[in-house]
């Protein structure tokens, strides 16, 4: 495991995972950091990476914004110059790192211990797959300081789970439990705490030897067919099916089934 001070990288075997690393303060992320796990989820198409995990350290993933962060100092700006500002900082570093959660052509897991609040909660929400041990929760903090969800929650949180509970939790900021999140569909599964990093592995190894390029394709497919008509959608899905079926992966697997053996994907 290397470090990248308050953000801790873990790779092998083609699995990376990202820790926050900050438990003393439940995981907070500066605009710093941010920036600095969107780079690693970035390049993990080029670097040798099949899945990406994310996660927190002692107990929490991610308590949202680090308010006390230097970058959020901006006493010395008002009005019109405030209002860039904070949108650039926003923009190129929190949106950045869910950009690169959404778009890397990798399947990736969040493992959700403790609380996910604020951009914690949008992050985990966005991730492909999220685990959850029962000591999780996730909430919509933002209200308490008079903001809008961001992070991309206001996109994916109605699509999750209803206009009407996205509204309520986004105007009330009440948590909510791993066990609630399961049965809104928040999440995939449920685990306890002191197997979490266990099944997330788990899964992570078992994803990783599937054919990760055809999820990158699967991935990037389910999420712009939400902008489509069901006929457009049916073109898109036609044409990058057409492509796999010209690559390696496609005639390996066929010939592995003829011959009743399991498939090895590149």
């Amino acid at each position: 495991m290397s470090g990248m001070s308050d953000i801790l990288l873990d790779f092998e075997n083609g699995i990376k995972v990202l820790t926050i690393n900050l438990p003393k303060k439940r995981n907070p992320l500066s605009p710093r950091n941010a920036i600095r796990m969107a780079e690693e989820v970035e390049k993990s198409s080029d670097d040798g990476t099949r899945v990406i995990i994310l996660t927190g350290a002692g107990g929490a993933f991610c308590a949202g914004a680090q308010l006390d962060d230097e970058d959020f100092n901006k006493d010395n700006l008002s009005g019109q110059a405030l209002e860039a500002a904070c949108d650039e900082m926003i923009s190129t570093s929190y949106h950045r790192l869910a950009r690169a959660v959404r778009q890397v052509p990798r399947p990736v897991i969040a493992a959700v211990d403790g609380v996910a609040a604020g951009f914690g909660c949008s992050l985990a929400l966005i991730a492909d797959i999220t685990l959850a041990s029962t000591k999780a929760r996730f909430i919509q903090v933002f209200v308490n300081i008079a903001l809008i969800p961001d992070g991309g929650s206001s996109y994916i949180l109605p699509k999750l789970i209803g206009m009407k509970k996205a509204m309520e939790l986004a105007f009330t900021g009440e948590p909510v439990s791993a066990e609630e999140a399961l049965r809104l569909n928040m999440i995939n599964r449920i685990y306890a705490p002191e197997e979490l990093r266990d099944q997330s592995l788990q899964w992570a190894r078992r994803l990783a030897e599937g054919p990760v390029h055809t999820m990158g394709i699967a991935k990037k497919t389910f999420y712009d067919s939400q902008q489509l008509t069901f006929e457009e959608a049916l073109d898109v899905e036609s044409q990058r099916q057409a492509r796999l079926m010209t690559e390696p992966n496609f005639f390996n697997a066929v010939a592995a089934f003829l011959q009743k053996k399991k498939p090895t994907f590149l």
